[in-house]
């Protein structure tokens, strides 16, 4: 049997404090290094629930102001580096965009995230995160209906390589 004396574990989640927000500038328990109080600091006044709901609804927003034509890419660099331009050219020739799709890569440097949708734009939307334990998530109305995750960016590629066209016109999903 567990120890009575331990707290739950939502207890001593500090950085999830759920409590209001009167509660949350209560001095840490923590130490009083110059770390702690950093972080105690960034975090007092975090709120989880509008957290998750900028997750959500971040590729709403994004989507909102795709506006190539079907069949083409967009391009955004978030300025924190260029993805290796051969590395980009081979996610994009492995991932052909279907006739209906249209596709959004957002560049950070370390890493490429692949948004592709079709019409009516956002509507779905498969969400292709290459790093180097690359994933996929697919929304159908803003809900996650599927979540992959991939060895590499070559197993990703071999494994999706005309999948885009499947994941954007299931009826079923609709």
């Amino acid at each position: 049997m567990a120890d009575e004396k331990t707290p739950p574990v939502e207890e001593v989640k500090w950085w999830i404090d759920r409590g209001s927000v009167k509660e949350r500038e209560k001095e840490s328990l923590l130490g009083r290094g110059i770390i702690e109080k950093w972080t105690y600091e960034l975090l007092k006044d975090y709120r989880q629930e509008q957290a998750v709901r900028n997750v959500v609804d971040i590729n709403p927003r994004i989507m909102k102001d795709l506006a190539v034509p079907p069949g083409e890419w967009s391009y955004v660099s978030l300025g924190v580096g260029s993805y290796p331009e051969n590395g980009l050219a081979k996610i994009k020739s492995g991932l052909a965009l279907p006739a209906n799709g249209r596709g959004l890569i957002i560049d950070a440097g370390y890493s490429v995230r692949i948004l592709v949708t079709a019409e009516p734009v956002g509507e779905r939307v498969v969400d292709i995160n290459f790093t180097e334990a690359p994933s996929l998530d697919y929304w159908v109305a803003n809900e996650l209906i599927e979540e992959r995750l991939f060895f590499s960016v070559d197993d990703a590629l071999k494994k999706l390589r005309g999948a885009l066209a499947n994941y954007l016109n299931r009826p079923e999903l609709i």
